[in-house]
């Protein structure tokens, strides 16, 4: 019987894989030598600048939504959001 990996001639390597656009990375551990299925383990990781920019647009958009609707509920929710940007800005700060 032929595997997969013969057919697709695919090397058993290990190796680690970054992707930019996502918090974590992969790492081959395994292949099944009978079927050519691959095992990966897979490490999050926290970018806190990441984080802050996405918490600083949240902030950004609302302060457009407020200049438009003049609500007070969404002027509430503008500083609930305004205090969570600053105390992240502050945590950050202390794990860095």
């Amino acid at each position: 019987m032929i595997s997969l990996k013969d057919i697709y001639n695919v090397k058993e390597s290990t190796f680690i894989r970054l992707n930019e656009d996502q918090d974590f990375t992969t790492k081959q551990t395994g292949i099944d030598p009978e079927t050519g299925r691959i095992s990966w383990d897979v490490d999050y990781k926290t970018d806190f600048d990441r984080t802050y920019k996405e918490i600083d647009e949240a902030v950004k958009r609302l302060q457009d939504l407020v200049a438009q609707e003049k609500d007070p509920e969404a002027r509430e929710l503008l500083i609930m959001a305004k205090n969570l940007r600053n105390k992240f800005s502050r945590y950050k700060r202390r794990k860095s």
